[in-house]
């Protein structure tokens, strides 16, 4: 039943991954395909790829056919797909692959000169790229024909064997670690379950016997980044991992030669890099990471570019916003929302909420609202696609903004469920101030007066659990001025500005 279920609703979503042309080409690669004038699977290609399911249920009733039918254009799909991107694929990896299968066939056919050549080319190649299993390859075969060369050292290429066996491991051990914390974060996020991450990335850690001592490559360093941003996500306290900054810095300026051959974990260090910095507030650092990365996200005919576009953008609107530039901030945003695409869910989720949260902070209230009203899904919707900690912030602006409005009872209700749902998270997550926040809104309802009484003024920094500035997060501040721009009269966005350092409007 789950094999059914699986091919009827990926072929869609794999046809989505077509660009045009790769379209009509696989129809061509249908139409090799096909034995005799047999035309139903391009039928049905024609159909998906236009999302016409009601036609789809229409032309094909009986329903093991369609299935039977389905299952055959997957396969093909899969196909299709491999051997294109298998044509397409220029990567030096694939290079040491094609010469460890080569030194192989020559071996077999007693080519034993010639073999041995291959084979150091492309132990020098995979060297050079630090890809420890093609190397395991390279010396496995090595030493399964060493005995047809007597020049060569058996006990030094055992040796060079057993250092990249240990390299391959740590290697392995990182990856084992990544997607076991990976699985806990997945949990954490979507609130069903109370770990304390910290304490499980180094039970890991140590489980796994990984030292981030020792030596680093850029996927490994890829791994520990976004491993150390979504605890540093989960906690608010990325003030606790700006340290490695400092040693991605420090391992980017050693590795230059290898950057490019390792481009896609190189822009995702730079984006991790920045994002750091501009959570602890360091604007002009974050920027000038974010130039670098969108250098890189141009090399190589810009392959990367379009994965990383909008991560980009929504990080230096981001920085424009808190450095004191909001029209420019603001302008990014609009202009990236009328260019996403629809189906690029998670961006437009990311690029609307900070977009609302701008407007808010300008007290342009009707723009909010409009952006607010998009927000149509469940709460359990968007935690699936973005994660509690994602969702309990849009219903942190819903609120303020119903606040704004005075809607009050609406508020008072949207705060109750607001309770119901996130209190058990939030006190697990030790952030109970964000309930603490919530009983100067709910209090503020009944008695408007009650936020600029000298007794909360006095006591508000105290009760709400404020951190030093350097350690305090970036967005716990931006909401925390709302608190204070009501205490003292003043404008939303002036404050954030002077809680977070930048001092100009």
């Amino acid at each position: 039943m789950f094999n059914k279920l699986y091919h009827m609703n990926s072929v869609s979503g794999i046809i989505k991954t077509l660009t045009l042309v790769e379209k009509e080409e696989f129809m061509l690669f249908l139409k090799k395909k096909n034995k005799r004038h047999d035309t139903q699977n391009i039928q049905l290609f024609n159909l998906l790829k236009n999302d016409d399911i009601n036609e789809e249920i229409t032309v094909y009733k009986n329903k093991p056919a369609l299935y039977a039918l389905r299952k055959r254009l997957y396969q093909n799909l899969v196909e299709f797909i491999a051997n294109k991107r298998f044509e397409n694929d220029t990567s030096e990896e694939r290079d040491v692959l094609k010469l460890i299968l080569v030194s192989r066939t020559f071996f077999e056919h007693s080519q034993h000169k010639a073999a041995f050549k291959i084979l150091e080319k492309a132990e020098v190649k995979a060297l050079g790229i630090e890809r420890f299993n093609l190397l395991n390859e390279v010396y496995h075969t090595y030493i399964q024909y060493a005995y047809l060369n007597p020049s060569i050292d058996f006990s030094a290429l055992v040796h060079k064997y057993e250092i990249n066996q240990q390299k391959f491991l740590q290697e392995e051990q990182l990856n084992l670690a990544y997607a076991s914390l990976r699985m806990e974060l997945a949990k954490i996020k979507e609130g069903t379950a109370d770990v304390d991450f910290h304490q499980t990335l180094h039970h890991t850690f140590a489980k796994l016997s990984i030292s981030l001592e020792e030596r680093m490559t850029f996927k490994s360093l890829y791994q520990i980044l976004f491993i150390a941003n979504e605890y540093a996500a989960l906690r608010n306290k990325y003030h606790e991992i700006e340290h490695f900054v400092a040693t991605s810095f420090r391992f980017i300026n050693t590795k230059t030669q290898l950057a490019e051959k390792h481009l896609f974990y190189h822009i995702n260090i730079l984006y991790f890099m920045a994002n750091m910095l501009f959570r602890n507030k360091k604007f002009d650092d974050s920027k000038a990471y974010l130039d670098k990365m969108e250098v890189e996200m141009k090399k190589q005919d810009n392959v990367y570019f379009k994965q990383f576009e909008n991560r980009l953008l929504l990080l230096r609107s981001l920085n424009e916003n808190y450095s004191g530039n909001s029209v420019t901030a603001i302008r990014m945003l609009e202009d990236a929302l009328n260019s996403v695409a629809k189906n690029e869910v998670t961006d437009i989720l990311d690029l609307q909420l900070s977009l609302g949260v701008f407007h808010f902070q300008q007290n342009e209230l009707r723009k909010v609202q409009q952006i607010i009203k998009t927000f149509s899904g469940s709460d359990a919707w968007y935690e699936k696609k973005k994660g509690t900690e994602w969702t309990i912030k849009k219903n942190l602006v819903e609120i303020l903004l119903h606040v704004e409005l005075d809607h009050a009872d609406y508020v008072l209700s949207r705060l109750s469920s607001f309770k119901r749902r996130y209190k058990k998270y939030l006190t697990e997550m030790k952030e109970e101030r964000v309930l603490v926040f919530l009983g100067f809104v709910e209090r503020f309802l009944y008695e408007p007066g009650y936020l600029t009484s000298e007794e909360l003024v006095s006591q508000a920094d105290s009760l709400f659990q404020w951190r030093p500035q350097r350690e305090e997060d970036l967005f716990v501040m931006s909401f925390y001025a709302w608190l204070k721009a009501k205490m003292e009269r003043r404008k939303v966005y002036a404050v954030t500005l002077e809680l977070v350092g930048q001092n100009r409007c």
